[in-house]
């Protein structure tokens, strides 16, 4: 199954309790003045991978990857492939693949590149092209 979206804007949250990658098809300030019942009854569209790290050293780190078009059986057994392009990124997990058109800048590739290679290494295969 494939499951394709435009995105027009990254967010990377990368924090002490964890790291948060969003791509949505719209912008987050567009939020500030929303309802709380427009923003659950949003129609808009997001994937989100995100790292949460342990509060205590004898337990473990917790993945999530979300779609708004899906529901995902993501289990934390899985594993995420990603191909990054500079105007797509195709990331294949739980048996679907999810394509996201983005125009990233130079500098958003980068930092994706090295967030999705540095805080995810554990769960993400970065694939070539």
């Amino acid at each position: 199954m494939k499951i394709n979206f435009r995105s027009i804007e990254l967010t990377i949250h990368d924090q002490e309790l964890g790291c948060t990658i969003i791509f949505s098809d719209s912008k987050s300030a567009d939020d500030q003045f929303k309802t709380e019942e427009e923003l659950i009854n949003s129609d808009k569209k997001h994937f989100l991978i995100q790292r949460t790290y342990p509060e205590f050293e004898d337990e473990i780190d917790w993945y999530t990857v979300e779609a708004s078009e899906i529901d995902m059986n993501f289990s934390q057994k899985d594993s995420i492939h990603i191909t990054l392009r500079q105007k797509e990124i195709e990331i294949y997990c739980s048996g679907i693949t999810h394509i996201i058109e983005q125009a990233l800048s130079k500098k958003e590739y980068s930092q994706l590149d090295k967030v999705l290679r540095t805080r995810f290494e554990d769960k993400v295969e970065m694939m070539g092209e």
